[in-house]
């Protein structure tokens, strides 16, 4: 018998030993020296082993697990802007700033969105109730939505937030009478948490790895948000899982294929700036709709 693998990591062995049963081949494996563990063929086998097991190592090297996605771009401009955002939203709000009733003009209204008030399911996420729904707000789309900065760049990932969260709140109120009204980011920091399982999943899938790794993002994702997404009467969870799913679903629907653009710093500049511009017409359009109808009321 003629040794075609010696790793100290049996694994490596067994791994290489199942392509070895697939085409056919004989083989065993023992415990070497210095606790290695040997895989063996028959001497006639041993050129037809080796360059079958050749060939899937240079496979494996072509398709790594995890190549197709990366942590290395900067998530932190998306991070701060987020939390600029909401907080000057927040103040503003708490001061009605400018005459504005924020709530009233922004939040998300079930009868208003029918009526044609579409902006409101952007305008909402940036509204909230008291200090203590902003701050988790804070804390969680920051982690989050910094992960997937991190994997798309700033730019990128949070315009895809934000549309997607808007997705979110109009899904929930497909679901819920016309007389739902909520506020809150916390549609968007679900968003987030959706949009990187679902890119981290789309990475490992594309992987020789084994079922358990490839769905681990998924299973991990959803149990964070039965965690932090579930709790009194107060928690608007019905957002908290379309946020969810309408992020599962840009995640998965992004070509990670064709990642290089993502390196580009006007791609990121100028999604990034849509993304702000977009929040601002919201808001635009929004004060200028509270404005004429207190107008009329008058």
């Amino acid at each position: 018998w003629t040794i075609v693998c010696e790793s100290p990591r049996r694994w490596e062995c067994q791994e290489q030993a199942l392509v070895l049963q697939a085409l056919g081949i004989p083989h065993l494996i023992a415990d070497g020296p210095r606790n290695a563990t040997l895989l063996l063929v028959p001497a006639e086998h041993a050129k037809w082993a080796r360059d079958q097991l050749g060939l899937y190592a240079a496979e494996n090297r072509r398709r790594p697990a995890g190549s197709l996605l990366s942590p290395d771009r900067n998530g932190w401009p998306g991070v701060a802007a987020y939390l600029l955002v909401l907080v000057v939203a927040f103040l503003a709000q708490g001061r009605v700033a400018f005459g504005v009733d924020w709530l009233q003009a922004g939040a998300l209204d079930g009868a208003a969105v029918r009526d044609g008030e579409w902006w409101r399911v952007v305008t909402a996420l940036t509204l909230h109730g008291d200090a203590g729904h902003l701050i988790a707000n804070l804390f969680f789309g920051a982690v989050f939505g910094g992960c997937a900065g991190r994997y798309l760049g700033s730019g990128v990932a949070w315009a895809m937030i934000l549309l997607a969260a808007g997705a979110g709140n109009a899904l929930e109120l497909a679901l819920l009478p016309p007389t739902h009204r909520a506020i809150g980011a916390s549609t968007a920091v679900f968003t987030a948490l959706g949009l990187v399982a679902a890119l981290l999943w789309r990475a490992q899938s594309h992987s020789a790895s084994g079922w358990a790794r490839r769905y681990a993002p998924l299973i991990g994702a959803a149990v964070l948000l039965a965690y932090i997404g579930t709790g009194d009467a107060q928690t608007d969870a019905v957002a908290h899982l379309t946020g969810f799913i309408a992020g599962l679903f840009a995640g998965a629907a992004f070509d990670l294929r064709r990642p290089r653009w993502l390196q580009s710093h006007r791609v990121q500049v100028i999604s990034g700036v849509g993304a702000l511009l977009l929040l601002a017409a919201c808001w635009w359009l929004a004060v200028s709709t509270w404005s004429a109808g207190l107008a009329l009321a008058e």
